[in-house]
């Protein structure tokens, strides 16, 4: 058997974990074969973990830190000033939440699934949320929202780009479909003229 220093069997857990929810979602993530595949027995691996849920929970909030990350990839590249670069922070973001649930569809499902998402500390899942509800308060400081839209907004938008995102790993949009969808999103809610 392996020996872990404190904490480093935890994260070891946690990576193992997140490696098998990607490649086989998270209902064949098994706590005792994860023990095994680290080479530890399943009583090392319950010290650290009660359940498998509780393990998932840790894996889901590595989803919100990955999408977090994206998010603020996504804002970085487009700096600048200009009422454009405002504009292209706001679609990148939308784009950037696509992307992750394409690119990684069984993690995004756990993170956003009730196992995790309604029992994530709020710090932790405001980051996403706080930077979409950032970019409509910079476009509506502008003047480049349509008057009376920007109450509930973020929510709205949060909503629409999770659905369409659910909408296309389920097979009833193409992945294509996510700019387009993206472009009449923000001529919606965009004055005349914002879009270049």
């Amino acid at each position: 058997m392996n020996s872990y220093h404190h904490g480093a069997l935890a994260e070891a857990m946690v990576d193992e974990a997140l490696r098998e929810v990607r490649e086989v979602g998270p209902d064949e993530v098994s706590l005792r074969r994860i023990a095994t595949t680290l080479g530890v027995s399943p009583s090392a691996a319950y010290n650290h973990f009660a359940d498998k849920d509780a393990l998932l929970h840790q894996v889901g909030e590595c989803g919100h830190n990955d999408l977090d990350e994206r998010m603020a990839a996504a804002i970085a590249e487009h700096r600048g000033d200009s009422d454009a670069a405002a504009v292209a922070r706001f679609r990148a973001l939308g784009a950037a939440y696509v992307e992750f649930a394409v690119e990684d569809p069984n993690l995004f499902r756990l993170t956003f699934g009730p196992l995790c998402f309604m029992s994530l500390d709020e710090s932790k899942a405001s980051g996403p949320f706080q930077r979409l509800s950032d970019a409509l308060d910079d476009l509506d400081a502008r003047g480049l929202l349509r008057s009376g839209t920007r109450e509930n907004l973020d929510i709205t938008t949060w909503s629409t780009v999770h659905g369409m995102s659910m909408l296309i790993l389920e097979g009833a949009l193409p992945a294509e479909a996510a700019g387009v969808l993206l472009d009449t999103m923000a001529r919606l809610v965009l004055i005349d003229g914002a879009i270049t």
